[in-house]
C-alpha cells in the first residue's frame, strides 16, 4: 500500500449539514456545545455518525431517533467538540520517523542523555544508524552541549547522528565522524559550523549546515522504517485532532516509493 500525504486526511469529518438522515448512526455524541461551522446554527448539541461519516447535527432529543440499541453512545458532559484541525506547516515523514527513533527530549541530564542512547542502541540492528533524538541540552546542569566523547561507548558499533530539537544542529559520535571523513582538516561549510575543542579536534556538534558532511553518509530510510514513520505521525496527528496537514519537505515521493 503506497502512502502520500502532500494533503494527509485522516478522517474526512466536515461538520455541515443538520438534515437527519434516514439511517442508523453507530456512534452518537450527546449533551456537548458542538461547533458545526454553520452560520445558520453555529452551537448544536449531538452529532451522529456512521462509520467516517456525519449522519445529523442537531439536538440531543433530533440525534437520539438515530439510534439503536446497537449504538455507541457518549456524553460529553458538555465538553466542546470541534472539527478536525488542519496543520499548515508540518515536516510529516520527518517527524513521525522522530517518534519511532530514540527519544532524548525530555532527558535531564547528561547521564540521562547517555543511558536512553545505550538502551536504544542495544536493540539496533548491526550497522543501522541512531538517528533524530530531539535532545536539548538546556534541561540539563550545567547546561553544556554534549560531545562525542559522552556518547560513544553508549552507541556500541552504531554511527550517530542525533538532532537537537531545534534543527539547526546534531551531535555526530565519532564513528559517524569518521564515516563522514570529519577531522580537524575539515573545514566549515557555508552556512555551518563544525565545533571543535581547544586543540582543534571537532568535538562531534555540527551546526546547520554542517550536518550535511554527516547526512550525505547515511544511508536512506527503508521503505519499511518509512511505513513505520508514517503510521507513528498518522497515529500523533488523529490523537491531537489534526485531520489534515501540508507538508513543508519533499518527503511525500519518498515515503510512496516501493
Amino acid at each position: 500500500m503506497k502512502l502520500t500525504f502532500s494533503t494527509v486526511v485522516l478522517i474526512a469529518l466536515t461538520i455541515g449539514s443538520t438534515n437527519l438522515a434516514a439511517k442508523q448512526a453507530d456512534l452518537v455524541l450527546l449533551n456537548g456545545k458542538v461547533w458545526t461551522e454553520n452560520p445558520a446554527q453555529p452551537v448544536a448539541q449531538a452529532v451522529a455518525l456512521e462509520g467516517v461519516t456525519i449522519l445529523a447535527v442537531g439536538s440531543d432529543a433530533d440525534i437520539r431517533k438515530l439510534a439503536s440499541a446497537d449504538t455507541k453512545m457518549i456524553d460529553l458532559g458538555g465538553r466542546l467538540l470541534l472539527p478536525g484541525f488542519n496543520d499548515s506547516h508540518v515536516h510529516f515523514l520527518v517527524g513521525g520517523a522522530s517518534l519511532t527513533t530514540v527519544q532524548l527530549g525530555t532527558a535531564n541530564s547528561q547521564a540521562e542523555f547517555r543511558e536512553r542512547i545505550a538502551s536504544f542502541a542495544q536493540a539496533l540492528p548491526d550497522n543501522a544508524w541512531l538517528r533524530n533524538g530531539l535532545w536539548d541540552h538546556q534541561r540539563w546542569t550545567p547546561p553544556a552541549l554534549p560531545n562525542h566523547q559522552l556518547i560513544d561507548v553508549a552507541c556500541g558499533s552504531h554511527p550517530a547522528l542525533l538532532w537537537r530539537l531545534d534543527g539547526h544542529m546534531a551531535l555526530a559520535n565519532a564513528l559517524a565522524l569518521k564515516l563522514a571523513g570529519i577531522d580537524r582538516n575539515t573545514k566549515d561549510v557555508p552556512g555551518g559550523e563544525i565545533e571543535r575543542d581547544k586543540n582543534g579536534n571537532p568535538t562531534g556538534i555540527l551546526k546547520d549546515a554542517a550536518t550535511a558532511l554527516v547526512e550525505r553518509v547515511m544511508p536512506p530510510l527503508s521503505q519499511q522504517e518509512k511505513d513505520r514513520a508514517m503510521q507513528a505521525a498518522l497515529h500523533e496527528a488523529a490523537i491531537h485532532g489534526v485531520t489534515s496537514v501540508q507538508n513543508m519537505a519533499d518527503t511525500s515521493k519518498d515515503a510512496s516509493q516501493p
